[in-house]
């Protein structure tokens, strides 16, 4: 009898561990990542990924996040070695980068400045860049070779198109394929990324998926008119709106499904009825636009200072990039640039923040532009963004008032970053800079 107690106990276990949901891990850039909708029109394909796995088999973690490259996300923030901690053997990781990648015109920023210190120039301070033939790769070799270490089952992802029409056709840099730069003549052809993520497939055995080509023939269908009205935002190129990111979302579940690769994910997958997606997106707007917790604490209001600057200088008249320049091309944060604001739990108490009050100015230009993103502990995890403002006035003080609740847990320490950068218009800009007051939070401390 006891053996036979002992032979179902073990049934029982062995069937509670079968059943438990394996996990589908993304990494990537803003246009994966998670958004406030309150705080941006901006939507990550990552986001609605759930809504096509069956959610008793899978639990998609969305990891993609704003700005970062194959460089910055593995070496920037603890963004990396947090989501290792989230992975276990028969999961799968999903890497999708390249648009933060081209940040230095296809070259790598490291190479890039050793050669204008060589010609006694000023040097870049956007450190995102890789080239594509040699640092790129061996990032997205890195990610392979640490996700199978741990038994995990890497895909590539190649990067949705950014909507550069000409004549009706997505233009090569819209599919990341940059022209190779002038002052390096032994470059032959094209920085093509895509091309350069299949061969690290190809080189690695590892499975790939053609977003890039499928979006470009996804946006070139719908035309152009059609896709700048309702799949982005705003006349921003780059970042979808929510039916953009569900729609990118649905071509990721096509292309898992066409792979011969993944029979085991796509056995998985499911997509939704009409009604159900709509209930899905539904839902992930109203959790993003609620006004307040229902909960019941000792009210309390305090004033925060600066505690931390990244790759950024207090001068007199307000914070810069450190080196003093704004960098050409930055369309979206910086990771590792933020003036960074801190308020901790007390040890077996929490606390709800129900508003953020930041008074600030934009100095010397009307290109500047900054995300408020929170995080928790020294790993700033469950990285969310609060605010965006991609269009801030020239010498106008404003004040920046958020209804925001944020739980902060006992014993947690919550971080809240201000991370700007500016539209330089195609060339480094000196002499702009963000002025900053004390952050104000209110809210309770919970019982």
């Amino acid at each position: 009898m006891r053996k036979i107690i002992v032979l179902v106990l073990c049934t029982l276990s062995l069937c509670t561990l079968t059943a438990a949901p394996r996990r589908v891990h993304t990494i990537g850039d803003s246009t994966m990542s998670e958004y406030k909708p309150a705080a941006t029109p901006k939507r990550g394909w990552g986001m609605y990924l759930q809504a096509f796995f069956n959610t008793d088999s899978v639990e998609v973690n969305n990891r993609g996040k704003s700005g970062a490259s194959t460089r910055t996300f593995y070496e920037t923030d603890n963004l990396w070695p947090s989501v290792k901690k989230q992975m276990k053997a028969g999961d799968y990781l999903i890497i999708q980068f390249a648009h933060n990648d081209e940040k230095c015109k296809g070259e790598d920023v490291y190479v890039e400045n050793e050669r204008l210190r060589a010609e006694g120039k000023d040097t870049l301070t956007d450190m995102r860049g890789t080239e594509p033939n040699t640092t790129y790769k061996e990032y997205l070799r890195t990610y392979i070779r640490e996700a199978r270490e741990m038994g995990v089952i890497p895909v590539l992802m190649s990067p949705i198109c950014r909507a550069y029409f000409k004549n009706g056709k997505i233009n090569d840099e819209g599919q990341h394929k940059l022209s190779a730069v002038s002052h390096q003549p032994s470059d032959a052809g094209d920085k093509d990324y895509v091309r350069c993520m299949r061969e690290v497939a190809e080189e690695m055995m590892v499975p790939f998926l053609d977003m890039t080509a499928r979006s470009r023939e996804f946006y070139e269908q719908a035309g152009q008119n059609y896709c700048m009205t309702y799949y982005f935002n705003c006349g921003d190129k780059t970042h979808t709106s929510a039916a953009g990111g569900m729609a990118i979302a649905s071509l990721a579940y096509e292309l898992i499904n066409n792979s011969p690769e993944l029979e085991e994910l796509k056995s998985w997958t499911s997509f939704p009825t009409k009604e159900a997606y709509s209930a899905y997106a539904q839902n992930i707007e109203e959790a993003g636009k609620k006004a307040a917790f229902a909960a019941t604490g000792t009210p309390f209001s305090e004033t925060l200072s600066a505690v931390n600057l990244r790759n950024i200088e207090l001068t007199k008249k307000g914070y810069t990039p450190a080196g003093g320049l704004w960098p050409a091309g930055e369309i979206d944060e910086v990771a590792n640039r933020y003036i960074e604001y801190t308020i901790a739990a007390e040890k077996k108490k929490g606390l709800v923040i129900e508003t953020v009050t930041l008074p600030l100015q934009a100095k010397g230009g009307a290109g500047m532009n900054i995300h408020i993103n929170y995080g928790f502990g020294e790993a700033f995890s469950g990285v969310t963004t609060i605010y965006e403002n991609t269009a801030l006035p020239k010498n106008k003080k404003l004040t920046i008032r958020l209804n925001q609740p944020i739980l902060v847990p006992a014993g947690q320490t919550l971080h809240i970053r201000v991370l700007p950068w500016y539209d330089s218009n195609g060339k480094p800009q000196g002499k702009k800079y963000l002025q900053l007051g004390d952050l104000k939070v209110t809210g309770k401390r919970l019982k």
